[in-house]
């Protein structure tokens, strides 16, 4: 379903004011500088939505694949930035449809772009190609951002567009399925990680029983900023700074929403976004059928009649109301099983 359009109006007022940026997450993000990343960002965004439809039909295909896809890097920095600067969480989660819809938006015009005269090398590259600086900038973040701002059954929808070109050349990321299992079940889970480092260590947590699983993690946290050296986000601040969107472990925060740790131990630590996990937490705690996720332990009674899954294996289960839910004997430790997004019965091949 198309989105209306922004209310760009609605979107300049989301402005941090100066006092409200005394209260900013990001201890070292300048007013200054936020004020003009803030005004760059989304007179960018707000540009490329305009004239869209006014030069669609005339425009060089690389031309279009090129303005939407900086406008779906304008948006995911724009989360990232207001995260920084201590804007409300329910605001992010109003702009993700948009990064949804704008990545989706983006994908089908470098589709176009690869199928026409004008890619005269006959290349194809992945809208989002996970060996490069692009994991960060646009595959974890969305990943990690649909689970945190409560929009995990969007997540089907993220790795379509990240699968473009990227499984055909058989990439797939470890930690990006890990976190996506929930709720796309099926698909490949990697022991590699296409950007080894910090994103491998927390392999490491999911396979960890829950008990270990937040010792492991605050080390993660301690080390994540040395063992980022090589990602794009790191060391962007400071008196010369331009475009800093702040250093958050967006990644650690999804971790813990997807297997349920308590981060009470580490929830105050460096680069830990904890007001973005709270809030995937209480979108998590409704009722089975408002809630993105619907955890239940192995060995606990079955609570309604429907497709189920778990991560410690590869397809989706039938169960009726009061059934018991079986152990699984894996590597990811206690058992549970997660109300699956997909409801339609499987078809015979």
């Amino acid at each position: 379903m198309q989105l209306e359009s922004p209310d760009w109006k609605k979107w300049m007022a989301r402005r941090v004011s100066e006092d409200g940026f005394e209260h900013r997450r990001e201890p070292n993000q300048r007013y200054g500088t936020y004020l003009a990343q803030f005004k760059d960002t989304v007179s960018g965004i707000a540009m490329v939505t305009l004239d869209l439809p006014k030069h669609a039909a005339k425009a060089r295909k690389s031309g279009l694949m090129m303005s939407t896809q900086q406008r779906l890097w304008d948006t995911l920095d724009f989360m990232s930035l207001q995260y920084s600067a201590g804007a409300p969480i329910d605001q992010l989660a109003e702009i993700w449809p948009y990064a949804m819809q704008w990545a989706e938006e983006y994908g089908s015009f470098d589709k176009a772009y690869d199928d026409s005269p004008e890619n005269t090398s006959g290349e194809r590259i992945p809208h989002a190609p996970l060996v490069s600086e692009s994991y960060w900038i646009v595959a974890l973040r969305m990943v990690c951002f649909g689970i945190l701002t409560g929009n995990a059954n969007d997540l089907p929808r993220v790795m379509a567009f990240l699968d473009y070109v990227n499984a055909e050349l058989g990439i797939h990321d470890g930690l990006l399925e890990r976190l996506v299992a929930p709720w796309a079940p099926g698909r490949p889970i990697p022991d590699t990680a296409t950007r080894h480092l910090p994103y491998r260590k927390l392999f490491k947590v999911f396979d960890a029983t829950p008990d270990k699983r937040p010792a492991l993690m605050a080390p993660y946290l301690d080390e994540w900023y040395h063992a980022s050296r090589r990602e794009p986000y790191i060391d962007q601040h400071g008196e010369g700074d331009i475009s800093f969107y702040g250093y958050w472990s967006w990644e650690a925060a999804a971790t813990t929403i997807v297997l349920g740790i308590d981060d009470s131990s580490y929830r105050d630590m460096a680069f830990y976004p904890k007001d973005l996990a709270d809030y995937a937490r209480q979108a998590t705690s409704a009722t089975a059928d408002e809630t993105r996720i619907s955890r239940v332990a192995a060995g606990e009674l079955c609570p309604q009649d429907g497709w189920w899954y778990t991560p410690a294996q590869g397809s989706r289960r039938y169960f009726k109301q009061g059934d018991v839910f079986p152990t699984i004997n894996s590597d990811w430790g206690d058992t549970f099983w997660i109300w699956a997004q997909d409801q339609t019965p499987p078809t015979m091949g």
